[in-house]
């Protein structure tokens, strides 16, 4: 990820929970939305890998659905991070809450964890390798069998798809109150920090890494999740 384009311990960190509602279709469910799928997967006790923890909002919404959860977090900014132990501290969620300074390769590799989430992540990061390395780095933490969600901004610049939505994103911006400057400034990020990948890249990446059966649980414009399972064997 270029950190001058995203600083995540700059102002946009800072910023960027009211900004995620602002621009991200569908954010506001989105967490309480893939809990209620996920959670029957979830065994009492389960522990799950949260990369990318940000704010802390995926956090919050585990522990409120399931107390016995036990959420790892891992996150590289130290402002996010900061931010999400206040948050689950002022939510009275904190026990069985971990953070973690740094990516996914810093986890402990054991014991393995039961879930998985990647939430708003993997379009920061560039199809150099380094997308596969990070859901490599996911699957070899997770359990066969493990439930794996993935939530990203994706496509392919060019395509009709792309072309179609990209426009009706920005317009999006505009419905949902941002002023000329401010959409100038977050296209200019959006053109220079964001590496698109189409789904079917993204997906085929996943299954490389070791994930398998993905189903779609949303679409909106841009932006699409699906949940996976780590494979067996």
């Amino acid at each position: 990820m270029d950190e001058t384009v995203f600083d995540f311990d700059g102002d946009y960190g800072e910023g960027y929970e009211a900004l995620a509602r602002q621009v991200i279709p569908g954010y506001r469910t989105l967490f309480p939305m893939f809990t209620a799928i996920i959670e029957p997967d979830l065994p009492l006790g389960a522990r799950v890998l949260v990369v990318g923890a940000g704010t802390g909002i995926e956090l919050i919404a585990l522990k409120r659905a399931r107390p016995d959860l036990r959420l790892h977090g891992v996150d590289p900014s130290a402002q996010m991070l900061e931010i999400a132990e206040r948050r689950v501290a002022e939510a009275g969620l904190s026990d069985g809450v971990t953070l973690q300074l740094g990516y996914a390769s810093d986890v402990p590799a054991h014991p393995l964890f039961d879930a998985a989430t990647l939430v708003n992540v993997l379009h920061f990061v560039p199809d150099d390798g380094a997308k596969s390395a990070l859901l490599h780095d996911i699957a070899r933490r997770l359990r066969p069998g493990a439930v794996f969600v993935l939530f990203d901004l994706h496509g392919d610049p060019g395509s009709e798809e792309h072309e179609r939505y990209m426009p009706a994103w920005r317009r999006y911006w505009k419905i949902r109150g941002m002023t000329a400057d401010e959409m100038a400034a977050f296209g200019e990020r959006i053109r220079h920090g964001i590496h698109f990948a189409p789904a079917e890249r993204v997906l085929g990446l996943a299954r490389e890494a070791g994930f398998t059966d993905p189903q779609r649980f949303f679409k909106g414009m841009l932006y699409g999740g699906w949940t996976l399972r780590r494979a067996e064997g």
